[in-house]
Order: structure tokens, then C-alpha cells, then sequence
């Protein structure tokens, strides 16, 4: 049985629809493109969510304003997507969003560690044959795995695709505390230590040649949960914009690409919000709302993906060097060109300490914002430039 996750919203686009008013813009009108709070069993649910998400309560002028084009596909990467523009152009966005769910459909299958499907060979197959024999796969996976070798040594070890071992033991604690949650446990001290000494990411061995790979340790498994899905994003984003979708949002779960300029803007900006992690602070949703174009933002978040036992809860992002999920911070949000990276960095900045983050973000430059368990929150200088005042 697939885990069934609790989803709360990330990174979530606030599309301000502007036009021209002498030197100043006009608001028109804040809309949320928000990954709904789910715990859905069943499609009946997410339709239903899908019905309330995007209402708008303002009728646009359309001598001035484009009209918001959006759809949004509940049953990729477990999570939600949805895919924004402005454009009176029906006919292409449906072609766009053809694209947008072929890719998503493809991608979610080979960039897949959990599940098997008919003539794919993916992440769940390499881990299948693990210290059995090599497998034949796609180039793109090995792509995947060479980007993350980069990602291993640019986290020092931190962001490691061959901690799959660990990270399945809770997966499937989280599976059965969700199911079942009489039994609500989480994995024993020896079970972790057993599982978290199988981490060498040299037992994964590529073949260009040949295109295989192939995992010598039989007991190392691979886990693209840190990097997979933005990596697939930004595949999905470059092949829809040379199919021509130039000015809009693709949103997967927290990892929002945001596309060249929003044409209802005088300076093509799009505001991207950042949700409050503290839910129950219900009369301030938002801690942040930055203003940008052409980038990416990416937000992780210890109130995602969580189960409860005896009243805690345990969140999906594992610190390897405790073994337990991490408790430094309550959300990183990382801005970055690449979705990609900014995926990567964003899990990675939730484990790390604030300066070790920082020196990171400079590096790498990009801009990134922490907030921790007590709300005191930390930004880059270029982060709060983004800010809305």
C-alpha cells in the first residue's frame, strides 16, 4: 500500500495581476497556487480539492488584464503540480499541459526508488539487483546519479543518494504509523545503526559504455527523495519552454520554476509566498513573499511529510549524522537559477547549521531563508532585496 503523506503547503505562487497606471502598477488581485493540505485516499479527494483551489473573487478587465490560464495534477511524484500562466491563448496552454503531464508521467516512473512499472527500469530496479548484477537503464538516470555524485561532495557527504538503507527503514515506519496508527512506532536504535552503516556511494557503479548500473554492496539502496524531483523539474521546465511556454509557473509540490516575465506586471514580476510553518498562527499564513522572474525557489519544511508517535512528530528530512529526522530548523526556503540545485541546497540547508549555511549559500550563490523551531527567522542579504515591503 502507497504512504499516504501529509502535505502542507510550501513555496506557493502569488500571482499580483498588474497593469499600467501612469509610473505605478495596480493590484488587482492576490491569488494562491497552493499545494492543498492533504491526507487523500482517494481521487474523490483530490478533486475536491482541486475544485476549491483556485477561485478567484475579482473579475479582471480584459482590455487590461490577461486571464489566468492554470491546471494541476494530483498523481506525480506523490505530490501536487500545478502549471500557471497568463495568456489568451487556450490552444497552446492545453498543449503545454499535454507536455507538462506526459513529461511528469515519464519522469515519475523512471525517477522512482519505491515503485516498479512495466518495461521501466528505474531506481527500484537498480535497488532490486543490488549486489546481483547490473541493470540496463535509461541515460538519463545515469545522469541523475553523476549530478548527485556532484551534490555528495558539494554537502560534504550530507545530501548522499546511497543513504537509501536508513531512509527506507522510515518510509516504511512512516507507511505503517499512517495506516496503522495503533501501532505508530518509529525504527529501533539497532535497526538504524545496521542500516546507516550501508551509505558508500562508491558501491554505486556506472557503466556509460554499456549504460547500466549496478550497486555492489548488496545492502545499499538509492534514495533520490533530495534531489530527484527538482532535477526532474527543471528537465520538464527546459522541454516546455523550447515547446514554447515562455512566461509562467511550473509548481511541484515546494519546488516552483518560475518562467520568464508575468505579463501582468509592468516589470514582469511574479510574487512567490512562502507558507508560515507555524499552521496554527492562522492570522499570518505567509512569512515571506519575494517578488522575481526566470528563477526558482525551493522551500523544505519539517510539517511536509510527518507521522506521530506518542504525540511527536517525525518528519521526512534525515540528518545522517544522528540518523533521526532533523530538528534544527522548522523551514529553508533557497532561491537559485537552477531548480535543481536550489532542491538539493534546500534539504541540505535544513540539516546544517546557519553559518555553515550561509558560507554555502555565497558559494553557490544563492539566496536562502531559515526560519527555526522558536520563528526566529534568518535571510540573506539578497533574499530580503526579493522582499516585498
Amino acid at each position: 500500500m502507497r504512504l499516504k503523506k501529509i502535505f502542507y503547503p510550501l513555496a506557493m505562487a502569488f500571482l499580483l495581476a498588474a497593469c499600467a497606471n501612469g509610473s505605478k502598477d495596480k493590484e488587482t488581485k492576490e491569488e494562491v497556487k497552493s499545494n492543498q493540505v492533504s491526507q487523500a485516499e482517494d481521487q474523490k479527494d483530490a478533486e475536491d480539492d482541486k475544485s476549491d483551489e483556485n477561485e478567484i473573487d475579482v473579475d479582471l478587465d480584459d482590455s487590461e488584464e490577461l486571464p489566468k490560464l492554470d491546471k494541476t495534477y494530483y498523481e506525480y511524484f506523490d505530490t501536487v503540480t500545478t502549471i500557471l500562466t497568463y495568456s489568451k491563448d487556450k490552444k497552446s496552454f492545453d498543449k503545454h499541459c499535454k507536455l507538462l503531464e506526459k513529461e511528469l508521467d515519464r519522469y515519475n516512473k523512471l525517477y522512482n526508488s519505491y515503485d516498479s512499472f512495466d518495461g521501466v527500469n528505474n531506481f527500484r530496479t537498480i535497488n532490486d539487483k543490488a549486489g546481483i548484477e547490473p541493470v540496463k537503464v535509461d541515460p538519463e538516470i545515469i545522469e541523475l546519479i553523476e549530478y548527485s555524485e556532484k551534490i555528495y561532495d558539494l554537502t560534504g557527504g550530507t545530501i548522499n543518494i546511497a543513504m537509501g538503507s536508513l531512509l527506507g527503514l522510515w518510509h516504511q515506519y512512516r507507511e505503517m504509523s499512517i495506516d496503522h496508527p495503533e501501532k505508530a512506532a518509529i525504527p529501533s536504535e539497532k535497526e538504524l545503526t545496521e542500516k546507516a552503516n550501508h551509505k558508500d556511494i562508491n558501491s554505486i557503479v556506472i557503466d556509460k559504455k554499456n549504460s547500466t548500473v549496478y550497486i555492489k554492496d548488496p545492502d545499499v539502496q538509492i534514495d533520490i527523495g533530495a534531489i530527484g524531483k527538482g532535477f526532474a523539474t527543471e528537465k520538464i521546465a527546459k522541454k516546455l519552454k523550447e515547446a514554447g511556454f515562455t512566461k509562467g509557473i511550473i509548481s511541484v509540490g515546494g519546488d516552483d520554476v518560475i518562467i520568464g516575465d508575468n505579463p501582468n506586471n509592468s516589470q514582469g514580476l511574479w510574487k512567490i509566498a512562502v507558507q508560515n510553518p507555524f499552521l496554527d498562527q492562522k492570522d499570518k499564513p505567509y512569512s515571506s513573499i519575494v517578488s522575481v522572474k526566470n528563477t526558482s525557489v525551493v522551500t523544505s519544511g519539517d510539517y511536509q511529510r510527518f507521522f506521530t508517535v506518542n504525540g511527536k512528530n517525525y518528519h521526512h528530512i534525515i540528518d545522517p549524522a544522528t540518523r533521526y529526522p532533523s530538528t534544527r530548523w522548522k523551514s529553508v526556503s533557497v532561491q537559485a537559477d537552477s531548480i535543481s540545485l536550489a532542491d538539493s541546497l534546500s534539504t541540505y540547508f535544513f540539516i546544517i547549521d546557519h553559518e555553515t549555511g550561509l558560507k554555502k549559500a555565497r558559494e553557490n550563490k544563492v539566496e536562502a531563508y531559515w526560519i527555526d523551531p522558536e520563528g526566529n527567522e534568518f535571510k540573506t542579504d539578497g533574499w530580503k532585496a526579493m522582499e516585498d515591503e
